[in-house]
């Protein structure tokens, strides 16, 4: 594939500011363009003409006016160029095309695999995206690049998942590279909680907010930290592995080698793994008849299903589970003291099933000072925020200043 005619690098600054100015207010007019930035309608014009030759604003429309002439308006145009966003988890990968405006043309939704191996997932991570572009019907010359967001330790700078603990032999893959060769287009690799933090403040429920502190609650457990509107990755760029700070220190072994990191008390699994437990032991519960009295079929959908149905063991799994999150979350609210606090992925579907132990919980533990400035709020987004998150991490760097 070609790479787009329009390249960052090669804009200057301003123009990258006042690009990203209409992508937020557009449809918008020059004259409000000058004001924001101070500078006179000739200057605002000149740039502005450079975003039109370069085939990224158009003018759409007038704004009303009392008197004189009406202002043009400007806005971004949504089909100047599209990237790719993969999410790849421990259960499923996603795809998904956006267009200039994020707005999702093609999506792609198969199951991962992983038992498979390293191998065999990364092919099927090649031909899904195949399979997306093909979908999306686009010139692949309009692809601007390809951002992948993986469950596990991501080296950001280098683009290589170091570490993906659910799919077996996914050590020191260098995805940047061989995406890049397959493909010709800059690829970006990030965690999947950095990428759907991204999303939740680009699109979502933290749109505008630059201090807060998004909680992947799927699979296993993760978070990405903002702080002042940026990514906090920490030294080694692994920072946010808050599915293993300790909890309980006589619970269940987890992966990493400690006991009762909240990762075995509150994931997805775990939910799953305590119901099961239960009915083994003679529990009589809802969850057996919806899982067809498959134990093995037992799943936190399933478990949240029968909590709406009134079911005590169900009711108990979910107001722990909502306990357990809340814990850790008071101790970022007091370390961190972010405005936000989102709840992300598969298990934040439960609603406030989930929220209301887990709100009592924060306000029980955390800093009364600290916990009155944050708010907590599930995301909106839904299963496409990690792909959409992963597609963010491309136009972002076509829409902030060098």
């Amino acid at each position: 594939m070609k790479k787009n005619s329009y390249n960052q690098p090669n804009k200057q600054s301003k123009e990258i500011a006042i690009l990203n100015t209409i992508r937020e207010y557009g449809p918008i007019s020059r004259t409000k363009i000058a004001k924001i930035f101070k500078l006179s309608a000739a200057t605002i014009t000149k740039y502005i003409n450079g975003l039109i030759q370069a085939g990224i604003v158009e003018e759409d429309g007038w704004e009303p006016s009392k008197g004189g002439r009406m202002p043009v308006l400007l806005r971004i145009i949504p089909e100047a160029t599209y990237a790719i966003g993969v999410d790849l988890g421990g259960a499923n990968l996603r795809v998904v095309v956006v267009n200039l405006e994020s707005n999702i043309v093609a999506k792609i939704t198969k199951k991962t695999n992983a038992d498979e191996g390293r191998d065999k997932v990364f092919r099927r991570v090649i031909d899904a995206i195949y399979e997306a572009i093909e979908h999306s019907k686009i010139e692949k010359e309009k692809i601007k690049g390809i951002g992948m967001g993986i469950s596990g330790l991501i080296d950001h700078q280098r683009g290589v998942s170091l570490y993906c603990p659910n799919i077996e032999g996914w050590e020191n893959v260098p995805v940047k590279r061989l995406v890049e060769e397959e493909f010709a287009v800059d690829t970006s690799v990030e965690d999947s909680s950095r990428a759907m933090a991204l999303a939740e403040h680009w699109s979502g429920v933290a749109r505008g907010i630059d201090n807060f502190i998004f909680v992947n609650v799927g699979v296993g457990i993760g978070c990405a930290i903002f702080i002042h509107g940026k990514l906090y990755r920490g030294t080694g760029g692994i920072a946010g592995e808050f599915g293993h700070i300790t909890i309980d220190e006589a619970g269940p072994r987890c992966n990493c080698g400690n006991c009762g990191c909240l990762e075995t008390l509150a994931s997805g699994p775990a939910i799953s793994r305590r119901a099961r437990q239960a009915i083994k032991e003679g529990v009589v519960s809802l969850i057996e008849k919806l899982a067809e009295g498959k134990l093995e079929n037992i799943t936190p959908e399933i478990v949240v299903e029968a909590t709406k149905r009134g079911d005590k063991l169900a009711f108990n799994i979910m107001e722990k589970t909502g306990e357990y999150l809340g814990i850790g979350i008071a101790d970022m609210i007091n370390i961190f003291n972010p405005e936000l606090i989102v709840i992300g992925a598969g298990v934040s579907q439960a609603g406030d099933i989930l929220l209301e132990p887990l709100k009592r919980a924060v306000k029980a533990r955390a800093l009364q000072l600290s916990s009155s400035m944050t708010n907590i709020k599930v995301s909106q987004l839904g299963d496409n925020a990690g792909a959409l998150g992963a597609a963010i991490m491309v136009l972002k760097d076509i829409f902030s200043p060098l």
